[in-house]
């Protein structure tokens, strides 16, 4: 969905008089004397920008609703709220739907926001983002008389396509681990349990839906985008990578604030080459090259 076109279904959705309107035309089309019977004001002049929106045509002195109309009138009327009645993350969205500022400290009930931030993006949900800071901003917060991390969606509604990620098969996952030699790539060891195939880039950064082709990958195409990592490691650079989508600053990797690409401070346009968390192997040896 565009700007405009998502402009548009939130001067919809925040009007009671296009919404009566349109609920009127989608039992069937009308007339502008029949539609002068919901008892609204200017009705003519609300027609006249539903018709110059395409919302609605016009014919034989009878109004009706188009196609986008009807997907203007679902986006303006319908609860958008993806998750389970009840749940923190509900409530997460329920505080955010009203497309304000809001304190991740003390506004938002789950303890991981930005698990929450990235699971409503992946279903299509856009925020308000700070180049630099991820998916929110640093604001003053007078609940808690601090500088805290605040998040702002920017529709109610969601505007793209669902992020999702590909099943990915098992013979794949082995040829990976082969691929590998069955080593932790943060440590290098050879632990007992099945070591997991890790995305190079995270999830919570990813902008589009996954689309690879396992059949046709190379070698260097799987040393590209993945890596395996121990289930435990695996969860520790997850919190690693929240955390700086949170705050928009890389973590160091074994204590070490070395970054073989870029600085700490999160970059757009180099993303998340040169964070020991993105590559262990390339962080090292280039490490090990400064060292000589």
């Amino acid at each position: 969905m565009d700007e405009d076109t998502a402009e548009f279904v939130m001067a919809v959705r925040e009007s009671d008089s296009y919404k009566a309107i349109l609920d009127r035309l989608a039992s069937g089309s009308a007339t502008p004397d029949e539609l002068d019977q919901l008892n609204i004001e200017n009705v003519r002049a609300i027609l006249e920008e539903l018709l110059e929106h395409d919302a609605v045509s016009a014919a034989n002195s009878k109004f009706e609703l188009t196609d986008f109309g009807e997907r203007i009138f679902e986006y303006a009327t319908k609860d958008w709220n993806p998750s389970n009645e009840g749940t923190k993350r509900a409530q997460t969205f329920e505080i955010l739907s009203d497309c304000e500022w809001h304190c991740s400290s003390c506004e938002l009930p789950s303890s991981q926001p930005a698990k929450d931030i990235q699971m409503l993006r992946k279903e299509g949900f856009e925020f308000v983002q700070n180049t630099g800071q991820g998916q929110g901003d640093f604001l003053h917060c007078d609940n808690c008389a601090d500088t805290t991390f605040h998040r702002k969606m920017k529709y109610p509604f969601p505007t793209s396509k669902p992020i999702t990620r590909q099943d990915m098969p098992d013979w794949f996952k082995r040829k990976v681990r082969d691929i590998y030699d069955h080593r932790d790539a943060f440590d290098g060891s050879s632990p007992s349990t099945t070591l997991e195939v890790d995305h190079r880039v995270p999830e919570v950064r990813w902008e589009e839906s996954e689309d690879f082709d396992y059949e046709s990958m190379s070698e260097d195409d799987i040393r590209e985008h993945f890596q395996i990592l121990s289930r435990k490691h695996n969860l520790l650079k997850s919190r690693k990578c929240e955390q700086c989508v949170k705050t928009g600053k890389r973590p160091s990797f074994m204590q070490i604030d070395y970054y073989y690409k870029g600085d700490e401070n999160y970059d757009d346009e180099i993303g998340c080459e040169g964070c020991g968390w993105y590559n262990p192997h390339k962080w090292r040896s280039s490490l090990e090259a400064q060292l000589d």
